[in-house]
């Protein structure tokens, strides 16, 4: 496994103790678990997720940062990150305001010599109603003998529309979301809702897709991958079928 690989399950373990900790600081109809994350857990998508976002339901932004930094401090999420051999270095607060609040955290690792980088971040959003609460599965957690932590995380439909959006407003298109878009595309395609095709969001993600060369796709997607896994993708024509299939499907709703 190379130290891109290791990195990840790092940050997954990271990300699992901070969700297991979390309701015990903050109730779960607060927060909604989004992205990246939401698609592994619940979607069984094979790529690591670097960072965890969560949207904030009815909770006002002074309040959530006091919680989250009682998590990120209390002897809880200590305990459960020494069993791997894991602490947090440090934490920062880059941003702070009343729609988005991210922390970053530094992680040191026993007998790793560079710590590991992940960030946590809180959007204050319009709530949107199609989220489930399930606790994440046993697939996911087994590997670190962690217990499943609980959580609400968006339906397939709301996830495939923030995909878009994300692939379209980003000032910096992103190769994670074509694969994301893949996924849900394949398995939960008559999800998606016509409320994209009235602002043209389609169209302008088909345009997106194929701004995004083979070396986006290398350097974005394929370290976030089991190495084996990762051979599978590692072709220019893998990367080339995959974009003309999520543009397809983009198309075809539109």
């Amino acid at each position: 496994m190379t130290e891109k690989h290791d990195d990840a399950r790092i940050i997954e373990f990271f990300h699992l103790a901070f969700l297991q900790v979390l309701p015990l600081r903050l109730d779960q109809a607060r927060y909604v678990v989004k992205g990246g994350v939401n698609l592994r857990y619940f979607f069984e998508s094979l790529r690591y997720s670097q960072d965890v976002d969560l949207d904030a339901v009815a909770i006002e932004s002074w309040a959530l940062g006091s919680k989250v930094d009682e998590v990120l401090a209390s002897p809880a999420i200590s305990l459960l990150l020494r069993s791997r051999g894991i602490v947090v270095e440090q934490v920062s607060k880059p941003k702070q305001t009343e729609t988005t609040q991210r922390w970053k955290v530094l992680i040191a690792v026993t007998g790793r010599r560079v710590p590991v980088r992940t960030k946590i971040e809180f959007s204050h959003p319009s709530a949107d109603p199609r989220r489930i609460l399930e606790a994440v599965p046993d697939r996911v957690v087994d590997p670190y003998g962690l217990r499943p932590p609980t959580m609400f995380h968006y339906t397939a439909g709301a996830a495939l529309e923030q995909k878009v959006r994300a692939l379209v407003g980003r000032s910096q298109t992103q190769a994670r979301d074509v694969f994301d878009l893949e996924l849900l595309l394949r398995t939960h395609r008559d999800d998606i809702s016509v409320e994209l095709m009235d602002e043209g969001i389609l169209e302008v993600a088909v345009e997106r897709i194929f701004e995004l060369p083979v070396d986006a796709f290398r350097d974005q997607v394929l370290p976030f991958l089991e190495p084996d896994i990762a051979a599978l993708y590692d072709d220019p024509a893998a990367w080339e079928q995959m974009r003309r299939s999520v543009a397809q499907r983009l198309t075809e709703i539109g």
